[in-house]
């Protein structure tokens, strides 16, 4: 655990004022499963374009598709676009269940998602999610940071991997952590998220 130790809290008596999830083996095996998807948006254009149309078409059909080559063991997660985002949903300890994604705020836009942007975030992203995929010291330090609303520190572990300007906030919400990207070429915020489903 040396190099990713945070300060914690306690309640009365002793009592750590600490939540179930999520779990540092959630996160880990959350960055496994979405890594391989976010190198392939990064480094192929052609797919890029191609998962833009689907998520703005609400196309999980040919989603799966993709994800059967790009990351086959997401393709048999639940999968749900709201036509400015995706969203795919892995099961947490005590029936719990999370949610990774990329989208735009709701309220700003319809049917739109710009394959250059989300690029642009995949390759932001990947050197935060290969972190989390191969250490499971930082997974138990950002797990940590996300139960206990240690918004400082969560910024900090996220921030030392995710490097670009682009990233306007880092934010604990519905119990994960949410990536607040504003990129100059796009009037639209666009959020990375990994969150508990309610």
């Amino acid at each position: 655990m040396s190099g990713y130790r945070l300060g914690g809290r306690r309640g009365g008596r002793g009592k750590r004022l600490v939540r179930q999830t999520p779990t540092a083996y959630l996160l880990q095996r959350m960055a496994a499963g979405m890594l391989p998807l976010y190198k392939t948006v990064a480094c192929n254009p052609r797919f890029a374009e191609a998962w833009s149309r689907a998520v703005v078409g609400a196309d999980l059909d040919g989603m799966k598709k993709m994800l059967c080559v790009a990351a086959p063991r997401l393709a048999h997660h639940g999968l749900g676009s709201n036509g400015i985002g995706y969203f795919i949903s892995f099961s947490g300890p005590s029936s719990s269940s999370y949610s990774c994604g990329v989208t735009i705020p709701p309220g700003q836009v319809q049917f739109h998602f710009n394959p250059r942007i989300h690029q642009r975030i995949a390759r932001a992203v990947l050197p935060y999610y290969r972190e989390m995929a191969r250490r499971p010291s930082y997974c138990a330090a950002l797990a940590r940071a996300i139960r206990r609303g240690h918004h400082r520190a969560a910024s900090r572990l996220v921030r030392c991997f995710v490097k670009t300007a682009a990233l306007k906030a880092v934010k604990i919400q519905s119990g994960g952590i949410k990536l607040v990207f504003k990129y100059p070429s796009s009037k639209y915020e666009y959020t990375c998220l990994l969150f508990r489903e309610f």
